[in-house]
């Protein structure tokens, strides 16, 4: 789950090149961590995807969500498919089509320091190459 930035943040970044954003991702395994809702109550995410040199990924999903009534709901789950760094309305992103048939886009930005981000309040940490069949 990535977030887009705020109108604001945005001016302050640039759109990166596809070669650029492609070796960024090629055969690593990263771990992706997002929060979607409130701090107290909202649902906190982390993904490891391994992304394949072939264009395949391999996704390990879990999520984990306080109640109000102080129990905890936790979700795993799995997804695999393609991915392909493209160019998409002015915007250089990362497309995923899984094997169940779903497609997403997510654009990549490059912070004023030269970092990519994938978003405001998305963390991207490099855990080592992916491990691909």
């Amino acid at each position: 789950m990535f977030y887009v930035l705020s109108s604001t943040t945005l001016k302050a970044q640039t759109v990166p090149s596809v070669d650029e954003v492609f070796q960024f991702f090629n055969n690593k395994n990263l771990l992706i961590t997002s929060r979607e809702g409130e701090v107290l109550y909202g649902t906190y995410y982390f993904l490891e995807i391994h992304f394949c040199p072939s264009g395949q990924y391999g996704l390990y999903g879990r999520s984990v969500k306080q109640t109000v009534l102080g129990n905890e709901q936790r979700s795993n789950w799995q997804e695999f498919g393609n991915w392909k760094i493209i160019r998409q309305n002015g915007l250089v992103g990362i497309r995923y089509i899984s094997n169940q048939g779903g497609q997403s886009f997510y654009p990549i930005y490059r912070q004023n320091n030269g970092a990519l981000s994938a978003g405001e309040g998305v963390s991207v940490v490099n855990q080592g190459s992916a491990i691909c069949n």
